[in-house]
């Protein structure tokens, strides 16, 4: 026995400076009195020792886990439908493994299942519609636009000589330019324009002027009337030495 002062005068600092004590028959009683079920603590050491020993971080190293009794179970406790999961995974992988800048890389591409001829409807001519006579299409026949230019010289000579003429039956207006630079002193140069009214007729003259000497403002400016038929722009110098006129016209007509 430890050598304690006498019984009652040994105080509670000199009894916990012994490094080895115990209350030797009170060892399933807590500190706050209830007494400790000894089975239940076998039981609890049985269940721990046969825990893994390792940590939170390796288990969740390992690449590949699951759980194994609740592969149905989400986090919040919902199930999953694994049919549907199965369903989802062959649609995902029958998808093509390509990047979209691989399938727009290829040169020669369609958009297949579209009816009709959409290219040639956005790039040019469709047979289809050329070939229709519908109101729509009549429309558009009728849109006027520029034919080729008319671009020559001409020679004076005396005579009344044609600059421009046109003679195709389509609506249409002349619109262009005579060159009187050449013209000089002592020159007279008349312009004059005319059409027909009927196919069969005869031209008529609706319009004249007459040009002398050398012209202030020598390009002249010609601007004609709307003509169903034929029409033509002339040229005839009456005085002075014959000159050679280059002229330009340009018309809009009907298709």
């Amino acid at each position: 026995m430890p050598d304690f002062p006498q019984i009652g005068g040994a105080t509670a600092a000199q009894i916990w400076a012994y490094a080895t004590r115990r209350l030797s028959d009170a060892t399933n009683i807590t500190s706050d009195g209830a007494t400790i079920n000894q089975a239940l603590i076998a039981n609890l050491d049985a269940a721990i020792s046969t825990r893994s020993s390792h940590s939170a971080a390796d288990i969740w190293a390992v690449a590949t886990r699951r759980l194994s009794d609740a592969q149905n179970i989400t986090s919040d406790g919902a199930t999953i439908d694994q049919a549907k999961i199965a369903r989802l995974d062959a649609d995902i992988s029958s998808r093509s493994s390509h990047a979209a800048a691989d399938v727009w890389g290829v040169a020669s591409r369609q958009l297949t299942a579209i009816t009709g001829t959409p290219r040639s409807d956005l790039l040019g001519e469709d047979a289809s519609f050329e070939a229709g006579t519908g109101a729509r299409k009549a429309r558009i026949d009728k849109t006027p636009a520029f034919e080729t230019y008319v671009e020559t010289s001409v020679v004076m000579d005396g005579t009344e000589k044609t600059l421009v003429e046109k003679a195709d039956d389509k609506m249409g207006m002349l619109d262009g330019y005579v060159d009187l630079t050449p013209m000089q002193a002592g020159d007279t140069i008349v312009i004059r324009q005319s059409m027909k009214v009927k196919a069969a007729g005869a031209y008529v003259k609706y319009a004249e002027e007459t040009y002398s000497g050398a012209q202030t403002i020598p390009l002249l400016h010609v601007v004609t009337k709307t003509a169903k038929t034929s029409i033509k722009v002339t040229a005839e110098q009456t005085a002075g030495t014959n000159r050679t006129l280059d002229v330009q016209f340009f018309r809009r007509v009907e298709a």
